[in-house]
């Protein structure tokens, strides 16, 4: 029993570090109920370790005594326990806890050897000594066993569904009773000594030698062996006991069942680990062993004998005067939890408790508010920073109606369409883009204006409101004079497109021969005006693209003014690519499309 109570006790101690060295806070113990029901079935071996009195001074005239070695076999145990806990600390690991345990064992008590020799009275009044020997002496037991536990509770839940419990403390027997039912059988056998008496017949007396005399008469079964070898024991000591001498072979006690039972009120030992696993945070099924160890004084009978005579008959355990009692096994039951959960310890049960795994405030129903904007932070979307309810919690530092986390210039008023970034000018493109805040401009010039559309941004430009080229630094040049030369071969259209390279506004040199036939054309006729459409292929945004297209046609008109047409007299638009001479889902599409066409209009004459 030393080294199983050991093997438990180490069970107990190794699996308490596993769980406490793997604790897990989320779902730890101080997140479940204080109060606790444990209801366990138990069963398991039972052991008996008996001490008896000694009963043969009891007999009278007591010789060749052997009252037998009484010893405990085949014992084991089943029972149930309840038992209300509570827990305390913040932690919840330690508690206290008492119920009520109720146990049945079984087993039996046997009794070795026994052999008794005593004088006894036989129905005609006649002394005799009295030999017994028992066979089989045994009782089946079964004991009641009723206790109140008085122990100290620990637990640790480890993980979501894994824990580990143990219980330890003091038992308060309030019932040991024994129900037995006996197996024993006797041989009675019965020796006369004889002796004259006063008036010459002779008068039975009580032979108190250990060893009795050769001439005392012997009703037993040695001595009818001897005389009768193949005679019938059975049948001879039926006869005798018919005419009035105890004597018999096997008899049975007249009652075989009682009860008995041990003093009442010691004190036990409960020893109780178990493995938890966690259905959920209200209830649990337990796994483990349980010891149980429980001393017993009992007032044996002080005049107590096994038996006295034919059928008499006392129960064994009346000569038991200590009982030690050992039960272990394995018990399986299921734990409640009870009472308020509070997983976050901010006094607010989980149930009233909105965030019920992270500290709060009783104002916000156990929510915190980490950056003390007034908002929870179950309902801020920037629980670090102070903001303000209209956003959530999110702060508008510039006060322009957009969230910082929105906002693209978060410290600078600006409008919703621009992401919070200011555009002063009102050009569309905003400040933080823009070459030229203070004045409009165009997208192709990042946001700076090219007033005569030459091509040349206005704060470069030293003519800003009349088309020169770049190469004058934006102002016109002088006309060239006019030369004699003969007109150039072939039949040039002044409506052919001038087609531009990718994303380029440079003037191509293989139409200068189609701008020098409209300038002349122009120069003759004053009263002709004239319009340049500039075209640009679908690649890029289309706000770049109507641009690029304008540019495009102020490139063409600047060459006309270099040759003396006057400016005035050209109208220039640009279409982006909103009007595609061909497909831009080729290469040779797009080229036809990067385009500039210019259209003469009659005037009057």
């Amino acid at each position: 029993m030393k080294k199983i109570l050991s093997l438990l006790i180490a069970a107990t101690s190794a699996t308490s570090a596993i769980a406490q060295t793997n604790t897990v806070h989320s779902h730890g113990d101080s997140a479940m109920g204080r109060w606790v029901i444990d209801v366990n079935l138990l069963g398991g071996m039972a052991t008996q370790d008996l001490t008896t009195t000694s009963s043969s001074t009891n007999y009278p005239g007591a010789l060749n005594m052997n009252t037998g070695n009484l010893k405990y076999k085949n014992g084991y145990s089943l029972g149930a326990d309840a038992q209300l806990g509570v827990f305390f600390g913040k932690k919840k690991h330690f508690g206290l806890g008492t119920g009520i345990m109720f146990m049945q064992q079984y087993g039996d008590a046997i009794l070795d050897n026994y052999h008794a020799e005593f004088r006894a009275t036989d129905a005609a009044g006649n002394v005799f000594r009295q030999v017994v020997n028992g066979n089989d002496v045994r009782e089946s037991i079964k004991s009641t066993n009723i206790n109140i536990p008085l122990v100290l509770k620990y637990k640790n839940r480890f993980s979501k569904h894994w824990g580990f419990t143990a219980d330890a403390g003091a038992l308060f027997n309030l019932q040991m009773m024994h129900a037995y039912t006996t197996h024993a059988s006797f041989d009675y056998e019965a020796i006369y000594k004889f002796v004259p008496n006063e008036t010459g017949g002779m008068t039975s007396v009580y032979d108190n030698a250990a060893v009795a005399s050769s001439n005392d008469w012997f009703i037993t079964r040695a001595e009818f062996l001897r005389n009768n070898p193949n005679g019938n024991v059975q049948q001879y000591f039926d006869t005798k006991r018919a005419l009035g001498y105890s004597v018999g072979s096997g008899i049975k006690p007249g009652t075989s069942k009682g009860n008995s039972s041990y003093t009442t009120g010691s004190i036990g030992l409960l020893l109780q680990p178990s493995i938890n696993y966690f259905f959920s945070d209200k209830v649990a099924m337990n796994l483990g062993v349980y010891y149980m160890y429980q001393p017993f004084k009992n007032d044996a009978q002080a005049d107590y004998k096994l038996t006295t005579g034919m059928a008499n008959y006392s129960s064994v355990t009346n000569s038991v005067s200590e009982s030690k009692n050992q039960n272990y096994g394995v018990n399986v039951g299921l734990r409640f939890f009870m009472g308020k959960q509070d997983r976050d310890h901010d006094g607010i049960s989980d149930k009233k408790d909105k965030c019920p795994d992270v500290y709060g405030l009783a104002k916000f129903n156990g929510c915190p508010d980490t950056d003390g904007d007034g908002i929870p932070d179950n309902e801020d979307s920037c629980v670090l920073i102070p903001g303000i309810a209209k956003f959530h919690g999110c702060p508008d530092t510039d006060g322009d109606g957009i969230p910082d986390r929105l906002d693209a210039c978060p410290l600078v008023a600006g409008p919703i369409a621009f992401n919070g970034c200011p555009d002063r000018d009102g050009d569309g493109i905003i400040d933080k883009d823009d070459q030229c805040p203070d004045v409009p401009g165009i997208l192709l010039y990042h946001g700076c204006p090219d007033t005569d559309g030459d091509g040349v941004i206005d704060k470069d430009d030293k003519c800003p409101t009349v088309a020169g080229p770049a190469s004058n630094q934006g102002c016109p040049v002088e006309p060239v004079k006019e030369t004699h030369t003969e007109p150039v071969e072939g039949n040039l259209d002044v409506s052919t497109p001038i087609l531009f390279d990718v994303n380029m506004t440079t003037f191509p040199e293989e139409s200068t021969p189609l701008i020098e036939k409209t300038a002349t054309e122009l120069k003759r006729n004053k009263n002709m005006s004239l319009t340049i459409d500039g075209h640009a292929d679908a690649t890029g945004p289309e706000a770049a693209n109507v641009y690029l297209s304008l540019g495009r046609a102020n490139a063409v008109k600047v060459q006309l003014t270099k040759r003396g047409v006057n400016g005035k007299r050209i109208r220039t638009i640009g279409h982006g690519s909103s009007e595609p001479a061909a497909t831009n889902k080729t290469t040779d599409g797009k080229q036809e499309n990067r385009r500039a066409v210019m259209t003469i209009t009659p005037g009057r004459k």
